[in-house]
């Protein structure tokens, strides 16, 4: 029954995180700041804040573990084209994303959903 039990507990926060992001997704598309959003919802900002925090907590595990969830907002890749007269390296060792508070160097043979975990987490706000 313990089994049972443990599976039943992993579906319920599954289903949390689901919705905390579902939320989280709405405010971006909004365009309200987190103070209007939770007003406007009718939650505490700290609430807010609280099941960010979770959110990205989970990503972080999942990305470590090598494991993205389907369910949660992918990123979407796009191909860069460089300006003229740009020189690329033909051999790069890293991928670099830089954020105003953060840089991330990840190498390039990193697997893709753990890129696409880690953007999704640096376009959190």
């Amino acid at each position: 029954m313990g089994g049972y039990m443990s599976e039943i507990l992993k579906i319920r926060q599954q289903v949390r995180l689901n919705q905390w992001s579902a939320m989280v997704q709405e405010r971006e598309d909004s365009g309200l700041s987190v103070k209007a959003f939770c007003k406007q919802a009718g939650i505490a900002t700290k609430t807010y804040y609280y099941r960010l925090r979770r959110l990205r907590e989970a990503t972080i595990r999942q990305a470590q573990s090598g494991a993205v969830q389907a369910t949660m907002p992918q990123p979407e890749l796009v191909q860069y084209t460089p300006p003229t007269g740009y020189v690329l390296d033909p051999t790069p060792q890293s991928i670099v994303i830089k954020t105003s508070s953060t840089t991330v160097e990840i190498p390039v043979n990193t697997n893709p959903e753990v890129v696409a975990a880690a953007v999704s987490f640096l376009k959190q706000p």
